[in-house]
């Protein structure tokens, strides 16, 4: 049985407005993305491990970032918190990674035949 946060529970008795966290002097890529719009539609799911939308900005909300670096701002708790919040998840990973889309694919090559070393770094 998944565990669940009942600290989220206790909150959803809040609406919506109440809830969202102030994020006008954050500087990291969930305080970019997350609008009022997508926490709505967000707080109240859950993967089935019990993760919820709180826990995947609490990182971001208790760390604003610093003026010259930008930083993620959040963390998914588990594989299906990719899907349960890619709302939010989406757009955070295509900031931070270029233009990174949902489709695209990372290719991954484990043939260390295949490794570029500069000789200088191996002698």
């Amino acid at each position: 049985m998944p565990f669940g946060n009942t600290h989220n529970n206790f909150k959803l008795h809040y609406e919506d407005d109440e809830e969202f966290p102030d994020l006008s002097k954050h500087n990291n890529h969930m305080a970019k993305a997350l609008t009022k719009e997508i926490y709505g539609k967000l707080r109240c799911k859950q993967t089935p491990s019990g993760y919820t939308l709180d826990d995947v900005i609490q990182t971001g909300v208790d760390n604003p970032g610093h003026p010259f670096i930008m930083t993620v701002g959040c963390v998914a708790g588990d594989e299906e918190s990719y899907d349960v919040f890619k709302d939010l998840l989406d757009p955070v990973i295509s900031d931070r990674h270029g233009g990174y889309k949902p489709t695209d694919k990372h290719k991954t090559d484990l043939n260390f035949e295949n490794l570029k070393v500069q000789p200088s770094l191996c002698g």
